[in-house]
């Protein structure tokens, strides 16, 4: 049986207390990556959100291939508007993880707290990426 995005982000969030669980892919059209899905968001400003390869948190993801965590935001490497993501959705720590699809350019996983909040270990993060994982696998047998 074919499971949502919506569940496999709900088991996201109660595994994680999270405050936010959010999706980017990379989008063809605009040659950008876009958030496409959010549990919890506060407002819809990231479905319009789009960053080039190498910026923002889900370029940089991309990018590099490798998890992107952040404890406190006030020690971002780059100014917080560089940011979107973290700005609308008002994001204090969060693990940004990349999620391996058949696309070139993957997705990424972001699990987000809007106060100070230990961040899950990377074990947890990369088990997490992996129920994600199964979402696009399941959707690209599909397609």
């Amino acid at each position: 049986m074919r499971r949502s995005l919506e569940e496999f982000c709900a088991k996201v969030a109660a595994d994680t207390d999270a405050s936010l669980v959010a999706i980017a892919e990379f989008h063809s059209p605009s040659k950008g990556i876009r958030w496409t899905y959010a549990d919890r968001p506060l407002n819809e400003r990231y479905k319009r959100m789009s960053v080039m390869y190498g910026k923002g948190v889900a370029g940089r993801v991309l990018q590099t291939g490798t998890d992107f965590r952040c404890e406190n935001v006030a020690h971002l490497p780059l100014p917080i508007r560089e940011y979107p993501i973290v700005l609308s959705e008002k994001i204090q720590a969060f693990a940004a993880v990349p999620i391996v699809t058949s696309s070139l350019f993957g997705a990424v996983l972001l699990i987000a707290y809007r106060s100070s909040h230990a961040l899950p270990d990377k074990e947890l993060c990369d088990r997490l990426a992996s129920y994600i994982q199964a979402y696009f696998q399941e959707r690209e047998a599909v397609e």
